[in-house]
């Protein structure tokens, strides 16, 4: 099994505990993980692959949907008195 399988099979459960007891940050650290290979690539995973030269329009508004629910979920921990306005 190689590196990338691994950490896969790691951040899953992971991802499911940070879910079920609702830690937050966990999930923002998760999309704001998703810009960097989707900006670098030029291709977006949404409900099907969007590529950003075929739909600039679309690609850019998931990477910005992806930025903005990561620092959301970020902040909301980090600051939880003002969560309710985040979440």
């Amino acid at each position: 099994m190689n590196r990338q399988r691994i950490l896969n099979h790691i951040a899953f459960p992971v991802l499911v505990v940070a879910a079920a007891l609702g830690i937050y940050w966990v999930w923002g650290l998760l999309f704001l993980w998703w810009l960097v290979p989707a900006v670098r690539s030029g291709q977006a995973h949404f409900v099907f692959e969007v590529d950003r030269d075929e739909d600039p329009v679309l690609f850019w508004a998931v990477v910005f949907l992806w930025a903005l629910f990561g620092a959301m979920m970020v902040a909301a921990s980090l600051f939880p008195q003002y969560a309710v306005w985040l979440v």
